[in-house]
């Protein structure tokens, strides 16, 4: 699998369109580029099944976070996607999918 290219404002406004459901898939599916990227074994599924954890989700985004600071080679810093994460939710989409459309082919 290759990273997809996604326009990072369609992942926004399908993330609000369909109250938050694309924003799973979405986690989802880039959590299984980036793990390929990274040379790790894929684990999209526990990762989703985490997310849907009250408390456990706080872990699952922590560890995308550390994903997303491997798979671009340190270009977007784990803490502050974390950070944009629980903050603002959309602009850590927007930064994540920006970089990672760059290994997009």
């Amino acid at each position: 699998m290759v990273v997809k290219k996604r326009n990072p404002l369609v992942v926004i406004v399908l993330t609000f369109i369909t109250l938050g459901i694309y924003a799973l898939y979405w986690l989802y599916q880039t959590k299984q580029e980036m793990d390929e990227l990274n040379g790790e074994s894929k684990s999209g599924i526990m990762f989703l099944i985490m997310l849907l954890i009250p408390l456990v989700n706080f872990y699952a985004l922590w560890k995308y976070s550390s994903s997303v600071q491997k798979a671009t080679k340190g270009a977007q810093g784990g803490v502050l996607v974390f950070i944009l994460f629980l903050v603002f939710f959309p602009i850590a989409q927007f930064l994540v999918q920006s970089e990672l459309n760059k290994f997009a082919k």
